[in-house]
């Protein structure tokens, strides 16, 4: 019996260390599998599945428009508060497919991404041809163009927008404000002053509808380095914008096309990307861990300093134009919209100066409903729900000589707000878990297992070392009783 349980004793405490051992060997064993197959997954190159995943997005991508539909426009013209309402979702489904993909021996590859968007109906709250009152775009930035032209030129222009019976405020239809329409007005101008604008259609997402592009991307492929797969080497040619004065921070181009994100990201990193929509490069925060459809993930969200005032944040600075500042919440984008009076904001001037929002009747920001978000998985750095709100402003104030502006006071005014999201499809979500997420889980399984083995087994090797050494000490006490009184008995006789 003893030999029984010292030999249970010294089974038990061997294997407990074992276990334990293999348990915590794993950890550095499997992990340095998980990262190398990662490192060779995460490269772009023909033949990969990160290149199927990156040449063509499998997950659905949609674009939402809400616009903002004037009530008051008399109003407005004699200097009231314009008073709006929200009219939206109009609902597109949105495919990138990327296009003329070239690899080339410094490890980079370029290509275009051409959008094509279909309307769904069964997604929005009425069709394409749906109409509301908003601003005369191209009236406001023809006036923004010749504000500083002679008086003369400015009499000519509104001479010529009273023939074309133009207002400040006309009915639109979403159709035709997002994805263009002819305009009467740039027809007549460009006769008047050729050249002046490049055409005679305008539409705020005029040349995305139909295989339009945002330019030129070259990225790097990842190879030798995957810490490095899909950020930006040049945009355009160009390494660095031209919009920025020549301040070099403003004019970086920062990070990823928002496809996707390098792997192995941890919480203390910035995820960092590049936007065409505001001609710059901007940071996401670390907020929380989370999970999408059961795959563990990360939170990010565009921070308030973002959109921030350069006279608060010095970052934003070099944002300012005409050394002009404008209130927190806005974006001058008008220099690389070709004069375009465009401002940029987030939705409803959510994260905004309160002067925005009291200065427009309807506004009401909601950060669950307006704020910029994306949940990425660490290890791959793949997206799995995103959105992207923004809200386009245009500058508004009277010019002399211009009839049409009347007396209406100096604003952003709100022309739409969009969400471009997407949330990773169930059959999308089942494969990546097959392929990534179930073999992670099997591996900590694995590992964790064996440590918690190796734990009850070291904790069953006390506990018996422990009674054993009582058993034993038991023995002892009672042989020495015997002895004790077997001499005690051996004196009395």
């Amino acid at each position: 019996m003893r030999c029984s349980l010292r030999l249970c004793v010294g089974v038990t405490g061997v294997c407990g260390v074992l276990f334990l051992g293999l348990g915590i060997g794993a950890i550095f064993l499997f992990d340095s599998l998980l990262n190398d197959q990662i490192k060779k997954n995460e490269v772009i190159e023909k033949g990969s599945y990160l290149y199927e995943q990156w040449s063509d997005i499998p997950v659905p991508i949609f674009m939402q428009f809400w616009v903002w539909d004037l009530l008051n426009p008399e109003e407005v013209l004699q200097g009231e508060k314009p008073a709006v309402r929200q009219k939206g979702p109009y609902t597109y489904s949105e495919r990138v497919v990327k296009t003329n993909i070239t690899f080339y021996d410094n490890g980079t590859v370029s290509y275009m991404q051409p959008r094509t968007f279909t309307f769904l109906r069964n997604m929005s709250v009425g069709p394409e041809n749906d109409t509301f009152t908003s601003l005369n775009i191209p009236l406001v930035t023809i006036a923004e163009l010749i504000q500083n032209e002679r008086d003369i030129v400015k009499d000519l222009v509104s001479v010529i927008e009273r023939l074309a019976q133009e207002t400040l405020f006309m009915k639109l239809t979403v159709g035709g404000l997002v994805w263009g329409y002819n305009d009467s007005l740039l027809v007549d101008v460009n006769k008047l002053v050729p050249g002046l604008l490049p055409s005679a259609e305008f539409g705020l997402f005029m040349g995305r509808k139909v295989n339009g592009t945002d330019g030129v991307y070259s990225v790097f492929t990842g190879k030798g380095d995957v810490t490095k797969v899909n950020l930006i080497d040049t945009w355009d040619g160009q390494k660095k914008l031209n919009y920025w004065s020549d301040d070099p921070y403003c004019n970086m181009i920062n990070g990823t096309d928002g496809n996707f994100f390098p792997p192995f990201i941890t919480k203390e990193m910035k995820a960092t990307l590049f936007s065409t929509d505001i001609c710059r490069s901007v940071e996401g925060e670390f907020i929380r861990e989370s999970s999408v459809r059961g795959i563990p993930t990360y939170r990010y969200e565009a921070p308030e300093r973002l959109f921030q005032s350069g006279d608060i944040n010095p970052d934003n600075k070099c944002y300012c134009q005409n050394q002009a500042c404008l209130p927190s919440g806005l974006l001058n984008i008008s220099i690389c919209k070709q004069g375009a009076p465009v401002i940029m904001s987030s939705p409803h001037f959510y994260l905004g100066d309160q002067s925005l929002v009291d200065s427009i009747i309807g506004m009401h920001p909601d950060p669950e409903q307006h704020k910029v978000y994306f949940e990425v998985e660490p290890l791959t750095g793949f997206p799995m729900n995103v959105a992207k709100r923004l809200q386009i402003n245009i500058f508004v104030r009277k010019v002399e000589h211009i009839l049409q502006t009347g007396n209406v006071r100096e604003m952003f005014y709100p022309i739409l707000w969009l969400n471009e999201s997407t949330f990773i499809d169930p059959v999308n979500a089942d494969k990546f878990k097959s392929q990534v997420t179930n073999n992670i889980e099997l591996m900590y399984g694995v590992e964790y297992g064996m440590i918690g083995v190796g734990c009850v087994l070291l904790i069953m090797f006390i506990i018996l070392f422990v009674k054993h050494r009582k058993r034993q000490s038991s023995t002892v006490v009672g042989t020495t009783d015997e002895r004790t009184n077997l001499l005690n008995g051996d004196t009395v006789q």
